[in-house]
């Protein structure tokens, strides 16, 4: 339902991802973003905000349904509820301030709704200091902009008046109930006229008296707070998926499970075509969808396909699935969609027929584009992340991929290396880009021994260490955060990069306290960060900091600057 609070939560939702990025976008800029987003949260705070949005179930005296024409349409609509009358409390709760954060009314029989969203009349506040009495909306010209031409709202009384109600049809049979649901920023008010009517004549009018308040608040039609096709009565926030008539979704977040894709698209398929349902998605679980499309080559090792093998994608989808993310619905884990062009409703991906093997340029150069308009379904942009497989790209690089940081395009190049585990690390270091990790987590610098994750060149082949010595053990992951910062120009040995083992980074076999010594010197030879000099390396939580709106940024306004990040970590062995 409406209310500041839902308001405030996604604008702080909002606030938090937008800012987030933008910290982890440039290490220059950590300072900056450190120094703003408290501040920018501190204003947002100061807000005008309130608990969560009541409902109220009450009683009525009296409602009145005029019908006229043929066939009949509503022509007019009165209620009113009295204070202390009727099982309601000797008080109504007063909205907090509905002239600045709206409202809604809503009358439902059988499958006709009246529907106002109370845009084109007035609120005023009644009393000194104003609402404190109670709240007036009055549109003068309804049923023009609205149905509702007066709702008053007091302590004492609930008035309604509705005119011109051609949205609600005359019922299609008698003794149908009638729901009343009356929102004003903070408030929600829901009566129910039950069977039989104290007067009804069909398509001219029904008149009920002295109705008891409903055992629940009903369903309003058509009223979706957040914009993703699901009705708010059906979303119901339990985090548990019943039907589309209880999706335990959340109403006043169009993503519930912040993997990028809103809530409609994940349940009902997209309003482009694109059946997501049948791939598997779920809006009260993370969802990522890839598409691979290939080359098959003879270069330099004999004909071949690059077409990634199922246990490739098996491997990615199980690293995934295991990760340490909890989600809406209580499981953890992150859901993989991976299409091969296996069949069924993954057929997408493809063979690229090509002349030559190779990519001449990179991601989003003008072959890559072409290739990628010619082979990628245009209803899967904004939902697929989208990976050419070439021999090689820049016609001979050496580099085992590129990608868009953050974004939805990569490449995955392995020229005659390709095989099952160098497939599957070197897909998931890429896609590590497009979510917004570096090669160091936060930051470019490499070959960090306590940055435990495939996006390091020390790890993207050998997998991560898992026993806490710094060579990797086979095991596909990206980085918890939970390895020792280690000081260069102050190591002590018998920590290692977990407090122990102990660790002889100089290889002198003395386990030394206050060692000066660079334990990432291969970085030179990359960015030049933090190799060939002492500095303090850091771990970094990546899992809890993917950032998912990169694929939703195809070809729309950006929320951070991309880049593109080349890999040039040539791949280990061949096939």
């Amino acid at each position: 339902m409406l209310g500041v609070s839902a308001r405030w939560r996604a604008y702080r939702l909002r606030l938090l991802t937008a800012l987030s990025a933008l910290k982890r976008e440039d290490p220059r800029r950590i300072r900056l973003a450190s120094t703003w987003i408290p501040m920018l949260l501190g204003l947002a705070a100061a807000m005008p905000h309130t608990a969560a949005g009541a409902t109220r179930l009450i009683g009525h005296t009296s409602s009145i349904t005029k019908y006229s024409g043929t066939p009949a349409a509503g022509k007019l609509y009165k209620f009113m509820a009295t204070a202390g009358e009727n099982g309601n409390n000797t008080a109504f709760p007063l909205p907090t301030n509905p002239s600045a954060m709206g409202g809604l009314v809503s009358v439902a029989r059988d499958a006709g709704n009246l529907l106002d969203q109370l845009t084109a009349g007035t609120w005023k506040g009644l009393g000194n200091p104003a609402g404190s009495s109670g709240w007036k909306y009055v549109n003068r010209s309804a049923p023009s902009g609205g149905a509702v031409k007066i709702l008053l709202i007091k302590q004492s009384i609930i008035k309604l008046v509705a005119k011109g109600t051609g949205s609600m049809p005359a019922p299609s049979a008698a003794n149908g109930p009638i729901d009343t649901v009356i929102v004003a920023d903070d408030q929600q008010y829901c009566a129910h006229a039950s069977s039989p009517h104290s007067k009804e004549v069909q398509n001219r009018l029904i008149r009920s008296r002295d109705q008891q308040p409903p055992v629940a608040c009903a369903c309003v039609p058509g009223f979706d707070s957040d914009g993703d096709r699901l009705d708010n009565c059906h979303e119901t926030n339990t985090g548990v998926f019943v039907s589309l008539m209880d999706t335990g979704t959340d109403p006043d977040n169009p993503d519930t499970d912040g993997d990028g894709i809103n809530d409609g698209d994940e349940l009902l398929g997209t309003t482009g075509g694109l059946n997501l349902p049948a791939l598997g998605t779920n809006p009260l679980r993370r969802d990522i969808l890839i598409e691979f499309d290939w080359f098959d080559d003879a270069l330099e090792c004999g004909p071949h396909t690059h077409r990634p093998q199922p246990n490739a994608l098996n491997e990615v989808a199980a690293a995934f699935a295991a990760a340490p993310v909890v989600n809406p619905d209580g499981s953890t884990g992150i859901h993989m969609i991976l299409d091969r062009g296996q069949g069924g409703a993954f057929n997408g991906g493809n063979l690229i027929a090509d002349a030559d093997g190779v990519l001449t340029g990179g991601v989003n150069d003008a072959e890559f584009l072409a290739l990628k308009a010619a082979n990628f379904a245009a209803n899967r942009n904004g939902y697929f992340h989208y990976t050419i497989m070439p021999h090689r790209y820049a016609t001979n690089s050496d580099s085992s991929g590129q990608a868009e940081l953050p974004g939805d395009d990569m490449i995955v190049s392995l020229y005659c290396a390709n095989s099952v585990d160098n497939v599957a690390h070197t897909i998931m270091h890429e896609l590590g880009h497009n979510l917004f990790l570096r090669h160091g987590g936060f930051e470019e610098c490499n070959y960090k021994p306590n940055y435990n994750s495939v996006m390091n060149y020390r790890y993207q082949f050998p997998g991560v260490d898992s026993d806490c010595t710094p060579p990797g053990d086979g095991v596909l992951d990206y980085s918890i955060g939970d390895r020792l910062a280690l000081d260069e120009n102050n190591l002590d040995e018998n920590v290692g990069v977990c407090g122990a083992p102990p660790w002889d980074w100089n290889g002198n076999s003395v386990l030394e306290t206050g060692l000066m010594f660079d334990i990432n010197p291969e970085d030179m030879f990359e960015f030049g960060l933090c190799g060939g000099n002492l500095s303090v390396l850091r771990d970094y939580d990546d899992w809890s900091n993917l950032f998912f709106g990169g694929v939703t940024e195809a070809d729309g306004a950006r929320l951070v600057r991309r880049e593109i990040v080349d890999c040039d970590n040539p791949a280990p062995g061949v096939n």
